[in-house]
């Protein structure tokens, strides 16, 4: 006879598979003694120039910010030998960031989805390849979907002040790239 309700442990368990097995592939991808490029290099060197100068340097804005702001607060954090450890650094919390979307994913499929469905819309995710290859690059998306999905799943819940944070972190997600509003 089948199992047609998991609990909650059981579901707690998937989840941390899945979520160990998409960082375990983010993690192998990842470009280890490469420089970052294209995009993912742009925002390294707003970041950069953000700890140098102290304050959103004058000379250049490039359109899209917050990706580099959020860099740069890490960066200040951090204290790391050289600017491939940094951009290494940069990798690795992009991979963070695009596991942890797991978790309101995981909210968002439960809003619409019984727990089984929920933790298969969560591995659809944590192994899309294309997502596993931005998360290694460096670059905007997995902070732009982290935000977006977490704007997302805070609104449905529909209270006063779950609305108002929805719309703080859609805002969040303007500054990170613009096709957020």
């Amino acid at each position: 006879m089948f199992v047609t309700s998991i609990n909650k442990f059981e579901i707690k368990i998937t989840f941390l598979i899945i979520f160990s097995i998409g960082l375990g592939l983010r993690l192998f991808y990842l470009p280890y003694e490469l420089p970052l490029i294209a995009d993912g290099m742009d925002n390294f060197t707003y970041a950069t120039a953000i700890n140098f100068h102290g304050n959103l340097p004058t000379e250049w804005a490039p359109a899209n910010i917050g990706w580099s702001i959020f860099l740069s607060f890490w960066f200040w954090l951090v204290d790391l030998d050289g600017s491939i450890d940094y951009m290494q650094f940069q990798r690795i919390l992009s991979i963070v960031l695009s596991c942890l979307t797991t978790i309101p994913i995981y909210y968002l499929c439960r809003k619409f989805f019984s727990n089984k469905i929920s933790l298969v819309g969560v591995a659809l995710f944590a192994f899309e390849p294309r997502l596993i290859l931005n998360s290694t690059l460096g670059i905007t998306e997995p902070l732009f979907i982290l935000l977006g999905i977490s704007s997302l799943v805070i609104f449905l819940k529909y209270s006063t002040k779950g609305i108002l944070i929805a719309f703080a972190l859609a805002s969040f997600t303007t500054i990170v790239r613009s096709e957020g509003i």
